[in-house]
Order: structure tokens, then sequence, then C-alpha cells
């Protein structure tokens, strides 16, 4: 695979590992097993009980609800937009349990497009017209011969997926590894700190609808926050996380839960194989 190529496919996987990790802030809110150890302790009906003041206890019950729901979910689409000191990265990716993945991408410079992944296997890339063009922009500070080259790999590429079969030199950031439900929500971290205490806020509009922002009771030592808004509606879905720490902000969305995903192989026309493209696929858009 070219290195345009595998550039693409590490970042656009290192932002939607990222974007596990992030969300994994909304599964420690799901586990609070304590809430530090200077509460108010009083005894009733034969036990103690600790008085947990009801902005607590809310956002408790809350996340508990939220995680249980974001695990048992059918699929789900997420998508995060990643602002850093180094520029500004967006995938936005509908995934379900059996590894069927559609989406978009957009990793910066000659790193733009749209994804399908069909049960884990076969995976389908195609790049935008504006990545092209910056592909060839690149190419052509290399010399004529490269940027020949590229005009006419980029022509072929035009419109067209690239399909890139399961182990055809994919390595372990391919989008394989990011497209599952199941790895995504099996990797979220347990129990946060003893010390740890989510609150639940007054209501408030978010995302065009009602929400409950749930927070940490206060930044830690290095100004990070983090805040998960679930719906105030019906059942407590996760519909955002808003995060902000080591000079990054962290947006993302989650919608479309247990809606199918659609995603088919494209027709032939509009595919070109990437194992024909060169010897082992590779070189597509080397400059």
């Amino acid at each position: 695979m070219g290195a345009r190529m595998s550039g693409l496919v590490r970042a656009d996987g290192r932002w939607r590992r990222r974007a596990a990790v992030w969300v994994a802030v909304g599964a420690a809110l799901g586990g609070l097993a304590s809430c530090g150890t200077d509460r108010e302790v009083t005894y009733s009906g034969g036990t103690l009980e600790e008085l947990v003041p009801d902005d607590e206890a809310r956002g408790r019950k809350l996340s508990t609800e939220a995680m249980t729901l974001l695990r048992n979910a059918k699929s789900v689409r997420i998508g995060v937009d990643m602002a850093t000191p180094k520029g500004r990265q967006k995938v936005s990716l509908h995934m379900d349990r059996d590894s069927n993945c559609t989406g978009t991408f957009d990793s910066g410079p000659a790193q733009r497009g749209d994804l399908i992944m069909i049960a884990g296997g076969s995976t389908y890339v195609r790049f935008s017209d504006e990545a092209l063009a910056e592909i060839r922009q690149l190419a052509a500070g290399r010399g004529p011969e490269a940027a020949a080259r590229i005009r006419e790999r980029t022509a072929l590429a035009r419109g067209k997926y690239l399909k890139i079969p399961t182990g055809t030199g994919s390595g372990p950031s391919m989008p394989v590894n990011s497209c599952d439900l199941d790895k995504f929500t099996h990797s979220m971290p347990g129990s946060p700190g003893p010390d740890d205490v989510i609150k639940a806020l007054p209501e408030t509009r978010r995302y065009g609808t009602d929400v409950i922002p749930l927070v940490e009771d206060k930044e830690d030592a290095g100004g990070d926050r983090t805040s998960v808004y679930v719906a105030a509606e019906g059942k407590p879905y996760i519909l955002g996380v808003v995060a902000v720490g080591n000079g990054e902000t962290m947006r993302m969305r989650m919608s479309a839960y247990d809606r199918p995903v659609s995603a088919a192989a494209p027709p032939a026309s509009r595919t070109i194989d990437i194992s024909e493209v060169g010897p082992g696929g590779g070189g597509l858009f080397e400059v």
C-alpha cells in the first residue's frame, strides 16, 4: 500500500481509537463504586447508609443506565471532532456488532474521504476530490515524473473506491480494528477512582434536544474537564461528550442507536482492487 494510503489509514485509525478512548470517559461514569471517604454516614434500617447529595445520586443512576444502553446497543453512530494545536481532524462512523461500518474521515490534507466495511472483511476507501487534488499538489514538488505518475493514478481513483481485502497490508491500524462495536464497548475501562464524584446538572438544550449534563465534581489539577450529555426524555442514551485537556478539545456525538448499518459493496464499475494497482497493491499514491 502506498505511503499516502498508509498515512490515511494510520491517521484515520488513530483518531477512531482516540474516539474510543474519549468515549471511555462515559464508561467511567457508569462504574461509580465510591464517592470518597469523607461522606456523612447515617444508621437506617439496621445498616449504615452513605448520605449522597441528590445531584450525585442522580448522576450515578443516569450514568449507569446510559452505559448499560451503550453496551447493549446493536449499533451506534459516533462522530468525533478533534481540535489540537496541530490542527483539526474529524471522523464519523456508523458501526454494528457484526463489524459492518460506514463513515467519513478528514485527517488533514490528502487524507479525506469515506469508507465502507462489510462484516469485518473487505474495506472500501474513496478519497474525496479535494484529497486527490492535494495529493497531486504534493507530487508536483517531487519532479515531473512523480507528478505525471500521480496525475494518472489520481485520475484512475477519482470517484472510485479502493478495495482493500482484509490482510492486504492492513496492519493493526486498519479500520477493521475500529469498526467493531463489540471491541469498542469491551475496550472501555472499569470504575473510576474512589474519589471521583459525578454530578447531574439541571436539564438544558443541546444537539437540538433536551439533555442532562453529567460532569465531574471539579476540574483536576491539570484543568482537564469532561462533560457527558444524556437524553433528558425517554431512556438516557449518551448523545454527546465534550472533553478539554492538554491543549486539545474533543467533541463527540453519538446517535442512530440500534439503527441498521447499510454497508454494501460498491458496484464493480466504481471499484478498484488495490492489489491490481501495483506489486503487492502498493505504490498507488507514492510520490
